[in-house]
């Protein structure tokens, strides 16, 4: 017994698994078994030791099933930012499969800052994480990816040029870019505008490499003024969308090549007085509730988020499992999805709808 504020209680002895054994009248080994999925258990039983573990509210110790299993049943995922739709809808992709496998998803942000990187990385190695999803805030995170590899952690990488041994899950951005500005120049466009990320990250480069490709295709001049490069921040993205919008010659269409960078620059179109589409044509990367929503919907290049984080979460079961993978790198299609924030320059179609 013990006493707060002149009152006493008694505090309730925590369930062990001898008490989970007793309730659902089997054996320790057994309760064992089911909670670790190893060996022949009947229907049955395992029955019994679930609803003995429910109605005692049992929780395993962590630590003596690491110490007897050598893992933690936890994955560590380490991104920019999970308040950006696109890894928010990543990390439930993970955490859908990685549950199926009895894994814990660990979450910590490093905000574009490597220094933080490297100590959430070394953070997640203390604690003896079973493997690491990453999101490098530079192109090849290769010192992030030794500091694991060095620890034998398994580690999956996204749309990042990493280095082996880690395995990478990119996404097309080359020919998606190439699509969105090849749709805007058979709209009858020239003065197009692209907001992307800058030449240390995959994509901000893959971006600027198929708007160029548009061009090129059509022996048309690449308006190397009109292409913008900075971090996948919203700051930048309202900084680099009103260097383009609120001065006397703007753009009659605008790529966003991240989330953040459309978040940013649609407050600055609202300020200006532009109307989408007849003052400007608008595309974003990436599909999320604002694109949907917004009115006129916005036309996105579109890549399956969900495909993504199930492929590289399943990657990094097998990379625990020893499960011998064919390639170090998945790649992930993209596609133009159209809508209503686009037309030919000058004009408002009838119905925005």
């Amino acid at each position: 017994y013990w006493s707060v504020t002149g009152v006493q209680t008694c505090a309730l002895p925590i369930p062990t698994i001898k008490d989970v054994a007793e309730r659902a009248g089997v054996s320790v080994g057994t309760v064992s078994r089911v909670i670790n999925s190893g060996g022949s258990i009947s229907a049955r039983a395992i029955e019994r030791v679930e609803a003995a573990i429910r109605d005692l509210d049992y929780s395993p110790n962590v630590s003596a099933r690491q110490l007897r299993t050598g893992r933690s049943g936890t994955i560590g995922f380490c991104t920019r930012d999970i308040t950006n739709p696109l890894f928010s809808q990543m990390a439930r992709a993970f955490q859908d499969v990685l549950e199926d496998h009895g894994l814990t998803l660990l979450i910590s942000n490093a905000f574009d800052d490597p220094k933080r990187e490297r100590d959430m990385v070394r953070r997640f190695i203390d604690q003896s994480v079973d493997g690491l999803i990453l999101a490098p805030s530079i192109d090849d995170g290769a010192q992030i990816v030794e500091m694991a590899t060095a620890q034998r952690i398994p580690v999956v990488v996204l749309d990042r040029d990493s280095p082996a041994p880690a395995i990478r899950v990119m996404s097309e951005h080359v020919g998606g870019m190439k699509q969105a500005a090849s749709y805007l120049l058979d709209l009858g466009h020239r003065d197009i505008a692209l907001i992307t990320g800058g030449s240390a990250h995959l994509a901000g480069r893959n971006r600027v490499e198929g708007f160029r490709r548009a061009f090129k295709a059509r022996d048309l001049p690449v308006p190397e003024h009109r292409i913008l490069q900075g971090n996948f921040s919203r700051e930048y993205g309202w900084t680099a969308a009103s260097s383009l919008l609120t001065g006397p010659n703007p753009p009659t269409a605008l790529i966003c090549g991240g989330t953040p960078h459309l978040l940013g620059a649609l407050p600055v179109v609202h300020s200006a007085e532009l109307s989408i589409p007849g003052d400007l044509s608008l595309i974003s990367c990436d599909d999320f509730d604002v694109t949907q929503l917004y009115r006129p919907a916005i036309t996105v290049v579109r890549r399956d988020i969900n495909a993504i984080g199930r492929t590289a979460a399943q990657a990094v079961v097998n990379l625990i499992e020893g499960i011998e993978m064919p390639a170090h790198a998945f790649r992930i299609p993209t596609e133009l999805v159209l809508r209503n924030s686009c037309a030919p320059p000058g004009s408002l179609p009838a119905n925005l709808g």
